[in-house]
């Protein structure tokens, strides 16, 4: 453990973030995993901690939601930075689990804001591409909702009647990266197999876009996972996206037309994605 802040707490939560340099203290694994067991009693949550346990060792930086009542973990959202081969960097996040009493409230965007906040203290930038793989179309359709600040592009983008060649190779690039012994389709965007337990979730999740569901359950079984990458292209972009979480370092440029943007999660709850 190199450092550890505590954010402000709001409500009954609390958030803060951990930069664990690949040595998280076991106690402190164990409180997350414990807590996020207890928290989330509709998924297989312990079955999963039981196999897979890198989503926080493997971290650069994990930010947490503590119920301030009980100093439980309610929430955990973690990511690590990788490189490609020809040089360019995205950041992958690894999960983002909130806590089934407070989906739906801030712990979402407030994970979020104190997720960005710590990624400017420690290093000073933000990311240009961000990568996970979800079997949640919730998920999917928060990320997609950053298309409307503009330059921003989204993979697999199911609206736009086919992918992009240049996105698919991406992201093909990427699939070997993050999933190396798993096929990946870059025309339906899904990892096959790579979900552990496949059946985390007691059915596929629903979102509030129809066609986004039945493309999730046309292409996706079980135990596969749709890789989603969200391109950031400018200063700009990334600071109407910072200011949708109430963060504005001084490094990027903030542009103030609000239209579309600080609504930008109005209707979503933020619900969980195993990645």
């Amino acid at each position: 453990m190199t450092a550890s802040d505590t954010g402000t707490g709001t409500g009954t939560l609390e958030f803060s973030s951990l930069v664990p340099n690949r040595a998280l203290p076991a106690d402190v694994e164990e409180s997350i995993t414990a807590g996020l067991i207890a928290a989330l009693p509709t998924l297989k949550m312990g079955t999963l901690f039981a196999h897979r346990r890198d989503m926080f060792r493997e971290a650069d930086l994990i930010t947490l939601a503590t119920d301030m009542t009980d100093r439980t973990v309610v929430g955990a959202l973690s990511s690590r930075w990788c490189t490609t081969p020809s040089g360019g960097t995205f950041l992958h996040i690894l999960t983002q689990f909130v806590g089934e009493r407070y989906q739906g409230g801030i712990a979402f965007p407030r994970s979020w804001g104190s997720h960005f906040a710590r990624l400017y203290e420690h290093w000073s930038r933000f990311p240009d591409l961000f990568v996970l793989k979800t079997y949640n179309p919730i998920v999917y359709c928060v990320m997609r909702a950053f298309t409307r600040v503009p330059g921003v592009t989204f993979y697999p983008e199911i609206r736009a009647g086919r992918h992009d060649p240049d996105a698919a190779e991406r992201a093909t690039e990427i699939a070997k990266i993050i999933a190396p012994d798993h096929f990946f389709d870059p025309v339906s965007g899904v990892i096959r197999g790579i979900g552990e337990p496949a059946d985390l979730y007691p059915a596929l999740p629903e979102s509030r876009n129809a066609d986004v569901n039945a493309y999730f359950a046309s292409c996706a079984r079980p135990g596969d996972r749709m890789l989603c990458m969200l391109s950031v292209p400018t200063p700009e972009a990334a600071g109407m996206i910072l200011e949708v979480f109430g963060v504005t370092p001084k490094t990027i440029p903030v542009q103030m037309a609000r239209s579309g943007v600080v609504g930008l999660l109005a209707g979503t709850d933020g619900r969980n994605g195993q990645r």
